[in-house]
């Protein structure tokens, strides 16, 4: 809740003011609508009101949308206001900020009478000890019935009021304890809404991981059936190089890469090869990974020698003619041998 308008000496702007409690803004924070309100102000508004709106507008927000608003803090920190004991008799003024600390020692501070429980001044209180009617009781009741020496009266009273002061710094330390907690608590709140909004942004990310990994997966392996899958298992390889993903079969992959190559040495006997490129790249990223066993790798090598032969003996742009139609005649029976050989070995 905010300070009391009431308490300050000079006129307070009204820009200044919380718009839920009607009060100067305590520990003031701003709204993703630009509107302003005390952090605990609007932390109650956001928990009890049932809905997620700004109090002023309406507009939609959440509560860890909320920022400090530092100046205007600092600025009603330096104002002058009176003591909240001021009807008992305080006439201290002071800045907002050293307010709590005077609070704390106030002299004219209310304070509750360890034997009848009436609230007195503090600075009354050793006073009313010596004359509460309760206290007299407890310490009048003397089994023998000898009646008390006025010294010893006076030795009981001094006694009395050191007690009440002792009771009255606990008392003071209490309420000190009970503010801390209650910042302790709030600050708790604060860091639980940023715990979820943190475990949200992280769950996100993890989703859109996973959305990233399995762009160019294909679960059915319909990889080298239409040339642009070919690209897209040799990107999918590489993203995994070292670490095969548990959900993925290498055996099918491999598959799927001998289906490739299949494919590309079918066209190349028939003159018309294409996405060369992309086949030496697959096979390339395929041996460089860990994926597969030594046999595999003997015929991915095997493969690799038939790419590089294919791309030594391929036609430049600037040949053509019988002298391109010659090479593409020559490539095709020299991939044809290639083949023939590697299927040996295979």
């Amino acid at each position: 809740m905010g300070y009391s308008i009431t308490r300050f000496v000079a006129s307070v702007d009204a820009n200044l003011l919380c718009s839920i409690c009607s009060a100067v803004l305590e520990d003031p924070v701003l709204t993703p609508c630009g509107h302003s309100f005390c952090l605990l102000c609007l932390e109650t508004w956001l928990e009890h009101s049932g809905a997620s709106s700004c109090p002023e507008c309406r507009g939609a927000i959440g509560s860890d949308e909320t920022r400090p608003i530092r100046s205007v803090r600092n600025l009603i920190n330096g104002l002058e206001v009176v003591c909240e004991n001021r009807s008992r008799g305080c006439d201290a003024v002071m800045r907002v900020d050293a307010a709590r600390l005077h609070l704390d020692s106030c002299r004219y501070g209310p304070v509750q009478c360890a034997g009848c429980t009436q609230t007195v001044s503090r600075c009354e209180l050793p006073e009313h000890h010596v004359k509460c009617a309760v206290i007299a009781a407890v310490l009048g009741d003397d089994d023998d019935g000898d009646t008390e020496e006025p010294g010893d009266a006076i030795g009981i009273s001094r006694q009395v009021s050191e007690l009440a002061l002792r009771v009255s710094s606990l008392e003071l330390k209490l309420r000190r304890m009970k503010r801390e907690l209650e910042a302790a608590e709030t600050q708790n709140k604060r860091l639980e809404r940023q715990l979820r909004k943190t475990r949200e942004e992280l769950e996100q990310k993890r989703r859109l991981l996973l959305d990233t990994q399995y762009a160019d997966f294909d679960p059915d392996y319909e990889y080298g059936y239409r040339a642009e899958t070919v690209s897209k298992l040799s990107r999918f390889i590489a993203r995994f190089l070292r670490h095969k993903p548990s959900y993925v079969s290498a055996s099918r992959v491999f598959a799927a890469i001998k289906r490739c190559h299949d494919n590309f040495a079918a066209a190349s006997s028939s003159g018309g090869a294409g996405c060369q490129d992309d086949i030496h790249m697959l096979l390339a990223t395929a041996f460089s990974s860990n994926w597969f066993g030594d046999e595999q790798r003997v015929k991915l090598r095997c493969w690799l020698q038939i790419m590089a032969h294919c791309l030594r003996y391929r036609p430049t742009a600037a040949v053509s003619g019988p002298v391109a139609t010659k090479t593409a005649g020559h490539q095709g029976q020299d991939l044809r041998r290639l083949h023939i050989t590697s299927s040996g070995v295979l």
